[in-house]
């Protein structure tokens, strides 16, 4: 465990409610303790470890990330998560691999989407897009769900915010290989993404619901088609 490792996880503690909620975890999806901070004190916390340390070289802050990634508790692991989005050159200093070794420590939905959800923007990817589309398509192959359930949301900010039809390319191909699944980690993360697509390449969405309606999880095509109806998830 990293120095500042060890003293985060005692900042943790001490943020901890003195009871918790049981059915927490279970609506995590996570099995790792879970010691219950609220995401406002975990992102102050974060903030003001970062705010510290805004000059330190990108490799130190990514150590202190490595370590929390592997932790035993949900906090530490989306702790990392919260700093590299405030620590610009770390997030920067990100490679593929990097992300694939600590998503292998991750469980349940909220664990991948804290690591995943539109933090890693489309110029960042696009310029190593080889390394990153590789990934990508081997976490959509992956036997574990949570890395499965990845491969989706980590383009979900990319395919919105970029017209690059490489995103869209890539989303199509991963919806394409998990649409028969029918766990919730994935059904709701395909319609995610194909509302995502929606901000710039709404016809091919369209024409991809026409023609997979039948094989494509319902709640994909019902919020696709209300979100390309109306604008939004639910009329």
């Amino acid at each position: 465990m990293h120095p500042e490792h060890a003293r985060l996880i005692e900042d943790l503690r001490a943020l901890a409610p003195k009871t918790r909620r049981l059915e927490t975890a279970a609506y995590l999806g996570a099995d790792s303790e879970v010691l219950g901070v609220p995401v406002p004190a975990r992102r102050a916390l974060a903030k003001a470890w970062v705010d510290q340390r805004r000059d330190a070289p990108p490799a130190e802050i990514l150590a202190v990330v490595e370590s929390l990634a592997g932790a035993a508790t949900f906090d530490e692991k989306t702790l990392g998560a919260l700093i590299l989005g405030l620590h610009r050159p770390a997030r920067q200093a990100v490679r593929p691999e990097d992300l694939e070794r600590w998503l292998g420590a991750m469980r349940g939905w909220a664990e991948v989407d804290h690591l995943c959800q539109n933090l890693f923007p489309p110029e960042q990817m696009l310029a190593d897009w080889p390394a990153w589309k590789a990934a990508i398509r081997r976490m959509a192959g992956d036997p574990v769900i949570a890395r499965r359930r990845a491969s989706l949301v980590l383009l979900t900010g990319p395919a919105r915010r970029s017209p690059d039809v490489r995103f869209a390319d890539l989303a199509f191909a991963n919806i394409e290989a998990l649409k028969a699944e029918r766990d919730i980690l994935i059904t709701k993360a395909v319609s995610w993404l194909l509302r995502a697509l929606t901000a710039h390449h709404a016809a091919a969405v369209a024409a991809y619901l026409d023609a997979n309606a039948a094989s494509l999880p319902a709640i994909a095509v019902r919020e696709t088609r209300t979100k390309l109806a109306t604008g939004r998830k639910t009329a």
